[in-house]
């Protein structure tokens, strides 16, 4: 870093020197045009081209071509490997579009010597579909073009923080009710709202990656880079919500009828407090500043964890404990509040008597409802980094404040 004073020339005009090895490195010298840019995070910045984040405009990449062939290049593959081939060729093709959007490029152009087949097509197509604000723009034979249209001026990454915290919880919520009253075909209607939570997830990333290296990103998005940061780790943390629902939901396809009433307990109430975790530890990171309120949804997690431990130490145990054994809870309601008899250490649920089949549905639930909770310490730890930095005067202004 070095430090210089501004010098006033004439009436008015403001001008700093820089270094002469910077203007060697950047090949700047006397008499060269140059850009001079405000932001909004209090930066000035000095630029030799004409655009922040130019290179951002299109990203090109040359797809190799694929498949096994001998030495005379003639292909030798069977039916199996050739269709394993062109699933390959498929995933290709969305893996590198869809890389490239959330990189931040505006335009990906994919190119193939040998062409894109009808396949290929549709699935560019069909990913293009699934990415907010993107088209594909161009399919000739051998070239393939999507752009994402959407002007970072009006997106509100708050507000899309927010309705994908609706979703993930709503896919949880739906999803545990749906595994106590066995209901098998919530599973695939969910599966289509865990897929709204992946698209809200991909803007959000997408925008927080282009302002990586875009101030001018920055700026229209109306949120400061550490603000920005903490909204894209949070919105992670909601995906995987909404995708542990899905889990929890697939074990109700396995049931023939609704578990025994231990089980289903049981998981309504670590689903309940888990889900607390996720939004009271969202609601730390959208809507203030408070310290305390990140440590309780924290411990708030470790509690869940512990009483999942418990819970699935008395499946495993040996038949002579099992029949003895109660796992001890905590936490009653979703929101932390306690049961209706206000005793706040809740009620003691027995699992003596419980099928070996309840048991196994228990036992498999058990993992996606953990790792709720695991999630939703993620989003606390965000808050509670975020809670730090702004009670100790972060520099960098939020330029939109709580609104954006």
């Amino acid at each position: 870093m070095e430090t210089r004073k501004l010098q006033q020339v004439g009436g008015g005009t403001f001008t700093v020197s820089i270094p002469k090895e910077w203007a060697t490195e950047h090949a700047l010298e006397a008499g060269a045009e140059v850009h001079l840019y405000t932001h909004s995070d209090g930066s000035v910045v000095v630029r030799a081209a004409a655009r922040d984040g130019d290179h951002l405009d299109e990203a090109r990449v040359a797809l190799e071509p694929t498949g096994p062939s001998g030495d005379d290049g003639e292909t030798d593959a069977t039916s199996d490997d050739a269709a394993l081939e062109r699933d390959g060729a498929i995933d290709r093709v969305t893996r590198t579009l869809r890389a490239a959007q959330t990189a931040g490029f505006e335009t990906v152009r994919l190119t193939r010597p040998e062409g894109f087949d009808a396949d290929q097509r549709r699935a560019a197509r069909s990913l293009a579909s699934d990415l907010v604000g993107t088209d594909v723009v161009a399919e000739r034979d051998d070239e393939l073009a999507v752009r994402n249209l959407l002007d970072a001026g009006d997106v509100s990454v708050r507000q899309s923080v927010v309705q994908l915290q609706f979703i993930a919880c709503s896919v949880h919520r739906a999803a545990t009710t749906a595994l106590v009253e066995g209901d098998g075909e919530a599973a695939e209607r969910l599966r289509d709202r865990r897929n709204e939570a992946d698209r809200l997830f991909g803007m959000v990333a997408r925008h927080c990656n282009r302002a990586l290296t875009s101030l001018a990103t920055v700026d229209r998005l109306g949120v400061s880079r550490p603000v920005l940061f903490d909204y894209c780790e949070t919105a992670r943390g909601l995906r995987d919500v909404a995708a542990e629902g899905v889990r929890i939901a697939a074990v109700a396809e396995r049931l023939s009828s609704a578990p025994a009433d231990p089980v289903a307990e049981t998981v309504e109430r670590l689903g309940a407090r888990s889900r607390a975790v996720v939004e009271d530890a969202a609601g730390v990171v959208l809507e203030g500043t408070d310290i305390a309120a990140a440590h309780a949804a924290l411990a708030d997690a470790d509690a869940v964890t512990v009483e999942a431990d418990a819970v699935e130490a008395a499946l495993f145990a040996d038949t002579d404990a099992a029949a003895d054994a109660t796992v001890a809870t905590d936490g009653a309601g979703e929101g932390g509040d306690a049961d209706e008899s206000g005793d706040d250490s809740g009620p003691a649920v027995a699992l003596s008597g419980v099928p070996a089949t309840d048991r196994l549905t228990l036992a498999r639930a058990l993992d996606p409802l953990a790792h709720t909770a695991d999630h939703g310490g993620r989003v606390a730890r965000v808050a509670l980094r975020a809670a730090i930095r702004d009670a100790n005067g972060d520099p960098t202004p939020d330029a939109a404040g709580s609104s954006t």
